[in-house]
């Protein structure tokens, strides 16, 4: 494999982390301006005075997302079911299913699924959502081997962390329940994810040791596997 550029993955990254940051303060400024809780798609739902700023932010965040890809590029992992697909192709999956959930922003109020107001965007809307935290989800896990044993330790509990808090939001948005704990717990996932993607995009822009991370698996992986 031909040696990356050092400066380029640097200013990358940077790019990455800037957009990320700037993105997630858009989007947190727009809830803050509202002074009630709301889940993030509300922010951005039709009629709503802050879809505007919403579409901004989210648009800045898969951007990011976009650029972390790239400085991931030649990650690869074993883990089985997981390395089908490399870390880059499954962020650049989260990333368009993310511009997909905000170009298609939700009805007014958007109503819960399981409601009779729920319409096509409000299915698309959150459906792309979902499968998006979910790909990021997976992109987390497959880190979970990383030599590095800070990255692999905080790729566990992030993905973990981000799946179980999302789902539980998630559930209680369904449900159509308390609306201060849901929405909070959707932007604690958010953030964890923003925070793992900083980390990550610094660990793999950094020249030194480049070689050791561009294969995030542990050898004994393969020592203790079943032979035959």
């Amino acid at each position: 494999m031909p040696p990356r550029s050092s400066r380029a993955d640097i200013a990358v990254a940077a790019v990455a982390a800037v957009s990320l940051v700037a993105g997630a303060a858009v989007i947190g400024h727009a809830r803050a301006s509202l002074g009630r809780y709301l889940y993030i798609s509300e922010l951005g739902a039709l009629t709503m005075p802050t879809a505007a700023q919403f579409q901004v932010g989210f648009v800045l965040v898969v951007a990011g997302i976009m650029l972390v890809a790239v400085v991931v590029r030649d990650v690869r992992t074993r883990l089985p079911l997981l390395r089908r697909w490399s870390p880059a192709a499954m962020l650049l999956g989260a990333g368009t299913l993310f511009l997909v959930a905000a170009a298609v922003p939700c009805s007014v109020g958007c109503p819960s699924l399981l409601t009779a107001e729920a319409q096509w965007r409000d299915w698309v809307h959150i459906v792309a959502a979902v499968l998006a935290f979910a790909a990021g989800c997976v992109v987390m896990l497959q880190f979970a081997t990383a030599r590095d044993r800070w990255v692999a330790r905080l790729s566990i509990a992030g993905g973990l962390a981000v799946a179980v808090i999302a789902a539980t939001g998630g559930i209680i948005s369904l449900a159509r329940g308390n609306t201060d704990i849901g929405s909070t717990l959707e932007y604690v996932a958010a953030a964890i994810g923003v925070v793992w993607m900083l980390a990550i995009a610094a660990v793999h822009a950094i020249p030194a040791r480049r070689v050791e991370r561009s294969a995030p698996v542990i050898d004994a992986l393969r020592s203790t596997a079943p032979q035959g």
